[in-house]
């Protein structure tokens, strides 16, 4: 799954990968959580030609023909394997899918002592990456529209299946058109964006455990954990690397 993740790439950055017209101010977030208001990219259609907009969403996807917005809890993601056929998800896979943009995400494993132990697994360098979403929108009784977005999830790749066997959908720059304009979600290319990236492509850091809580959000969220500390803690074995 992925629970928790950062961005904190300035508003610039964003409209250079993303290629926008404008992009808001984005204030940088070393621990994003569900149930916040995130950064999402769309295909917008109201204008004469279409063309991508940065929106804000929050993230735990509430369907349109729910009764209850307590289901956002429940559908902070999308599993890739059913996400085209589950009630829940089918209509935004087909009609309201997003980019999601990124530093990196967090994935926890369990230690001998039963500790959850973080780790952050990013592009070289903090490199902007973009993760496959889907959003909706939920009118409430009083007329309130709520829109809302989950992240798509895939096995893991060779590297980060040590941690844990999901991981976010990471769609490759060159195929960002792809995933937002294509209508035949059946064909073979798209069908590849939904399988996991490379291990190549990504590292691995083992951080500090302040950022088990969701409410801490500061820069030292994402710094390595010394080798003091890292001793007292179970080592992942295998192809895993870590920043120093």
């Amino acid at each position: 799954m992925c629970g928790r993740f950062l961005l904190v790439s300035s508003s610039k950055e964003l409209a250079e990968q993303f290629q926008l017209d404008e992009t808001p101010e984005i204030t940088p977030c070393y621990n994003v959580a569900p149930s916040q208001e995130i950064a999402a990219i769309r295909l917008r259609h109201d204008t004469r030609t279409d063309r991508r907009e940065l929106i804000f969403l929050r993230w735990g996807l509430i369907p349109s023909w729910s009764k209850d917005p307590a289901i956002s809890e429940r559908l902070i993601n999308a599993r890739s394997e059913t996400v085209e056929s589950k009630p829940a998800f089918r209509s935004s896979f087909k009609k309201r899918r997003i980019l999601i943009p990124a530093n990196g995400f967090y994935e926890w494993k369990r230690t001998q002592s039963g500790a959850r132990q973080p780790y952050l697994i990013s592009f070289e360098k903090f490199g902007l990456l973009a993760f496959a979403g889907i959003y909706d929108e939920w009118k409430s009784p009083s007329g309130d529209v709520t829109r809302s977005c989950a992240i798509i999830t895939t096995q893991s790749n060779d590297l980060i299946k040590s941690i844990h066997d999901r991981m976010p959908v990471v769609v490759p720059t060159k195929d960002y058109e792809l995933w937002l304009e294509s209508t035949d979600t059946a064909s073979e290319d798209f069908k590849k964006l939904l399988k996991p990236l490379s291990g190549d492509s990504f590292r691995i850091t083992e951080v500090g455990m302040k950022v088990n809580r969701p409410d801490y959000d500061n820069p030292d969220c994402i710094e390595p954990l010394k080798t003091s500390d890292s001793n007292a803690n179970q080592s992942i074995q295998g192809s895993l690397y870590f920043t120093t």
